[in-house]
């Protein structure tokens, strides 16, 4: 050991000690007056307020502004108490007194993980942008903008530089001392970064910040105490290992490559991501949670002491190696998640209990310790679905910023970027005067004006933007003296004005307020979610639905006329299910409905298909069950289930007396929820009103339940009836379908559903029943109102739906929710306490066939309604069953398909309802959700000529997620194919059958099979065929069959089968298998199909690598398809 050596650990020695022997002291902080807020950098000092009344919305926006963080990112960003761990919702109002004593931090809240893109195998975020529209490189803006500005990045490197040195974001859990190793220096290389950002930040060398900042300022506390706990040799050894890294980091990676702040903050935030656990994620504890469904109760999910952990659910889990595995079960086991973001309808809070309202009707209630934290919960749920789902609808008024519910009520916009805005415009047709208020993406107080206007005498569009300056005072018009003390007020002003700018003269006409689920820069997209291809218009309205022989329709009494159509009690034979089980085909009689468009219409059948093309695409229980179409000699047939009590107008107008206010309360809630679905899928009714509303049951007596309605079709389409048919619907019809039948959309709906609440208000009275046609058309032409009822609750809502600006009527979702938050606060319409029922629990006395959807060797699939009320009420669902022959085996194998489609949960993957048990649970049926559109099998043949290869390549896309999701719980599919995947609506898939799928052993990676009496050999890969060996990478295989499947587009003349023995000729039994591995091992493979784009067809070969370690992984695919897919996408435009 050199003499130098020795005296250089003696001096660090020394100072080691000295500085051990130093007293440390610290002045007391100082008592905290009125309220502050603090910031986590150190140059920003705290705000403090010591006396008034404001709100956390307010307060959060002052400190933005002292950040610099824009009102793009504003919402990413809320007030929390250290001291109580609360969390303030924006509506939070705070009382200040100079004895108040509160301290606040200004914190980023809603967190996106891979906001920055670099963590491999995750998808990245991003807000969404209209750059790739214009035909733009996708390398200069691959998926969107950033999520962050500037001034939120810089916060968030402070604000998680100090979670990760405190603790308030754990580190990981490590499994092994090697790992525990690991952790430890990852902590060391977060200090490297922290360092040599300051140097860089505040511009001094390297070699002065490294002798000026002890590595122990940027690592965790608790990591601080356990080197503090080793010998002084160790702990000189890791520091001085430290400073060699640092120097080398810092003349070597960063001198070489240029690396600047920005880098070191996006390496330092992605590695932070990896190295604790739950970052951005908050967890709640509720002290109970249950789950309903009308009129039914199960017990919920629970987690630990009844946990529960909102989460983004639209981004997938990187599992790259066995740790990462290991890390996510961590993080996953346990959850049962309850809903997408997109699901929810609003959300309701009382005292400490929250309820989530879901699209379908189910709820999730909890109760939580105080109301403080049920605010929090309310709040957080409620800023996550304005960033994902819709910028401009909130779910619970409670909770909502001020400023959001003021844009709904003015029609302003939130800071959409001027790309969005003049988009939206375009939309809206270029005419002049049209515009939008939107508020500025860069300045706090200002309203943006964007208006479409012309040049004199020329008729070039121009956009042109003009500024409202907001302060205390009021509004004003930046640059004037024309201010108002409301923005309503001052657009009045300005509409009545000829306003000039440049070579340029106009007047304001028409505003173009928020529309639902309206994409713009407000919101945040993941490459899951954005890839999914919309169905365009033609594909919507292509006429497709299940064809009923006449010989199976009998036709029986009249019940009365429709718009040019007969309307009958008729009978509809289906298969007796029992008698078939049994060996012997008899039918049973079910009665139905028959709308008959007679011989004499001919003309308008086409329409006639329409109404039913919409009916098929549907499956809600709020809405009649369209069982098919019959032609029948020259007349076609609609065939609908027979609702028993008839049209709702009918029967409110037999009541003797009046029906109570939270009768009608409770039938207006299920129209509008029926209606909400619809507007969801982008459908129009076009005929709202009571007398299409049929009442399944009346709810006249408490015992029985509320009353239930169903939404009937609503006959012929408007756009081919006269002018005076459609006069003579007024006032169901809305003003401007009668200017023009070609502006009906879902914005004509809502005006149908003030109508309807209004016939319901007034006891099923029939508006203006005695004015005359013209009386009607000037009813209109003057823009007058119904008398308003006595109900206010409900006719304040009549009034908001039936506004003549079809734009500016309240979207369904919002009207659902307040309806819902009505009857909340309104004691004497509550509901009557409900029973505890297990919804899984399906009885089988009460499933109703309605036909066959499919059936294989060992069982079959029938499309079912749950009917335990018998009033034909129940929802629709799917039922696998195994024929009688079957013996234990096949039982025991549908019992583990129902153990695994219980364990899964994806948007591509057909959903789990439960089971039914007979015979004391020796038959059992699985109960799955009903996907009204069938297989792709039988999908894509008929709509080949509507189907693009974009949208092929999107089916593609689900597919390999919906497989990538089951690969990462360890389960292999076995029956990948065209007729297992099913469509749930155009531009939607998800996977069936799970039949065949197994469980992997985690040590062998693979599973063996014992019998494959029925195998979908022709789909399966040489290792299944001769070693009867299936991994993760035979389901690849699988999927590039059947990607050659859905680029055929299912055509039976090119199906896999017809192809292979096309090549291996016709054989018998294991021959065929013979022939068929000789044929593969050969290299032989299916031949490219006609169209198909070479790399697509390099994607199938991909899959079809002869050994399973060289096939290409889900992820891989997704990656590769995305791209596919957008550069289709840019090509087609």
């Amino acid at each position: 050991m050199s003499a130098s050596f020795v005296m250089e650990l003696s001096r660090q020695l020394c100072m080691k000690m000295r500085k051990n022997k130093k007293t440390q002291f610290s002045s007391l902080p100082a008592p905290t007056l009125g309220l502050e807020i603090h910031f986590y950098i150190p140059e920003i000092r705290h705000l403090e307020y010591i006396k008034g009344t404001y709100t956390a919305e307010e307060l959060c926006v002052t400190a933005a502004k002292k950040c610099t963080i824009s009102p793009l990112c504003h919402n990413l960003f809320a007030l929390y108490n250290d001291a109580t761990g609360t969390w303030y919702s924006p509506s939070h109002e705070f009382n200040i007194k100079e004895d108040s004593g509160i301290k606040l931090h200004y914190r980023m809240r809603f967190y996106f993980k891979n906001w920055h893109g670099t963590t491999e195998g995750e998808s990245p975020v991003w807000r969404h942008c209209l750059n790739k529209l214009r035909g733009q490189s996708p390398q200069k803006t691959p998926e969107g903008t950033p999520l962050l500005d500037v001034g939120s990045l810089e916060y968030l490197y402070f604000q998680c530089q100090h979670d990760f040195q405190t603790g308030k974001a754990p580190l990981r859990t490590a499994q092994s001392e090697a790992e525990q190793h690991e952790i430890e220096n990852e902590c060391l290389g977060m200090a490297v970064l922290a360092i040599t950002h300051y140097a860089k930040d505040i511009g001094i060398p390297f070699s002065a910040a490294s002798r000026e900042m002890s590595y122990k300022r940027f690592i965790p506390e608790s990591l601080n105490s356990i080197i503090k706990q080793r010998n002084i040799l160790t702990r000189i050894r890791i520091s001085n290992v430290f400073k060699k890294f640092l120097a080398e980091f810092n003349t070597q990676t960063v001198g070489e490559s240029n690396i600047t702040c920005y880098d070191l903050k996006i390496k330092y935030l992605a590695t932070m991501e990896g190295l604790t656990s739950r970052m951005g994620c908050e967890l709640f504890e509720p002290v109970s949670l249950v789950i309903t469904q009308e009129k039914e109760l199960s017990n919920g999910g629970y987690y630990g002491k009844n946990s529960l952990m909102p989460k983004d659910k639209s981004k997938s889990k990187s599992k790259q190696d066995e740790k990462q595995k290991n890390r996510n079960k961590e993080t996953d086991d346990g959850w049962v998640v309850f809903c997408d973001f997109h699901m929810i309808t609003h959300t309701v809070i009382k005292e400490t209990t929250v309820t989530i309202m879901r699209q379908d009707n189910k709820k999730m209630e909890l109760h939580l310790l105080s109301r403080a934290e049920a605010l929090s919960f309310v709040a957080l749920v409620d800023g996550y679905f304005r960033l994902i789902v819709d910028a401009h609808h909130y779910l619970c008024k409670e909770v909502a910023p001020a400023l959001v519910v003021q844009n709904t009520e003015t029609g302003c916009h939130g800071p959409i970027c001027t790309e969005y805005a003049v988009q939206k415009l375009r939309q809206e047709g270029n005419e002049e005067g049209t515009y939008i208020l939107r508020w500025s993406c860069t300045e706090y107080n200002f309203i943006i004006i964007t208006v479409v206007c012309h040049e004199i005498d020329s008729f070039t569009i121009q956009y042109k933007n003009f500024q409202i300056e907001v302060d205390s005072d009021g509004y004003r018009l930046y640059g004037t003296d024309t201010s108002r003390p409301t923005l309503k007020e001052l657009l009045e002003h300005l509409e009545r004005q000829c306003l000039h700018t440049d070579n340029m003269q106009f007047q304001l006409r028409r505003c173009c307020p928020p529309q639902p689920r309206e994409i713009s820069n407000l919101l945040v997209v993941t490459k899951e979610r954005a890839s999914i291809c919309q169905p365009t218009k033609h594909e919507r309205e292509l006429c497709i639905f299940h064809r009923i022989p006449k010989e199976d329709i009998e036709q029986e009494e009249h019940l009365g006329v429709g718009t040019k159509t007969n309307i009958y009690l008729g009978t509809l034979r289906v298969k007796n299910e029992e008698d078939e089980d049994a060996g012997y085909t008899s039918f049973q009689e079910v009665k139905v409905v028959l709308k008959v468009l007679g011989s004499g219409h001919r003309d308008i059948s086409l329409a006639f298909f329409e109404t039913a093309n919409m009916m098929r695409q549907v499956s809600h229980k709020h809405i009649v069950l369209l069982y098919g179409v019959c032609v029948r000699h020259q007349e076609n047939i609609m065939v609908e289930e027979y609702v028993q009590l008839g049209p709702l107008d009918v029967f409110i107008r037999r009541q003797q007396s009046p029906l109570s206010t939270r009768w009608k309360f409770q039938v207006a809630k299920q129209l509008a929820s029926a209606l909400s679905y619809l507007e969801d899928k982008k459908l129009v009714h076009g005929f709202v009103c009571a007398k299409n509303i049929l009442l399944a049951r009346d709810g006249l007596d408490e015992e029985e339940g509320e009353p239930f309605i169903k939404l009937s079709d609503p006959g012929i389409p408007i756009t081919v009836l006269s002018r005076e048919e459609c006069v003579h619907r007024i006032p169901w019809i809305a003003p401007e379908c009668v200017r023009n039948t070609s502006e009906l959309s879902v914005a004509a709906d809502k005006w149908g559903f003030g109508t309807t609440l209004w016939e319901i208000c007034y006891d099923g009275e029939v508006p203006l029943k005695e004015k005359k046609l013209t009386e009607k058309e000037r009813f209109y032409e003057a823009e007058f109102q119904l008398a308003t009822p006595d109900y206010k609750e409900l006719a304040e809502l009549m009034t908001r739906c039936m506004n003549y600006d079809p734009k500016k009527r309240p979207f369904f979702r919002a009207i659902v929710r307040d309806l819902d938050v009505l009857e909340e606060k309104s004691p004497f319409i509550k509901p009557c306490p409900i029973q505890p029922v297990d919804p899984t629990v399906f009885e089988t006395r009460f499933l109703r066939k309605i036909r066959e959807l499919g059936e294989g060797h060992f069982g079959k699939v029938e499309l079912c309604r749950y009917d335990p009320r018998g009033d034909r009420t129940g929802e629709m669902v799917a039922v696998k069953s195994l024929k009688p022959e079957n013996g234990e085996e096949q039982s025991n194998n549908l019992l583990k398909e129902i153990e695994i489609l219980k364990a899964l949960y994806h948007e591509n993957i057909v959903k789990y309802k439960g089971i039914s048990q007979e015979e004391g649970g020796k038959t059992i049926k699985l109960i799955m959700e009903y996907l009204p559109l069938g297989s792709l099998k039988e999908y894509l043949p008929r709509y080949k000529s509507q189907t693009s290869l974009g949208t092929l390549l999107s089916y593609c896309i689900q597919i390999c997620r919906g497989m990538d999701y089951l690969g990462s719980r360890n389960y292999i599919h076995r029956d990948l194919a065209a007729r297992n995947v099913l469509v749930e609506k155009e531009g939607m898939v998800k996977i069936g059958d799970f039949g065949l799928t197994k469980s992997l052993k985690e040590n062998n990676g693979y599973y063996t099979v014992k019998d494959e009496n029925d195998s979908p050999v022709f789909w399966y890969a040489p290792e299944c065929l001769t070693q009867c060996k299936f991994y993760l990478a035979s389901d690849v295989w699988s999927f590039g069959v059947t990607m050659y499947e859905i680029i055929t587009y299912c055509d039976s003349s090119k199906s896999p089968m017809t192809c292979f023995l096309d090549m291996i000729g016709r054989a018998q039994g294991q021959m065929t298998i013979v022939r068929l591995v000789n044929v593969l091992q050969e290299g032989k493979r299916l031949a490219c199909p006609e169209g198909c784009p070479g790399r697509v067809y390099e994607l199938m070969r991909k899959c079809w690598e002869h050994t399973p370690e060289r096939r290409i992984t889900f992820k891989r695919l997704i990656e590769e398809l995305s791209i596919l897919q957008q550069h289709h996408q840019q090509n087609s435009l």
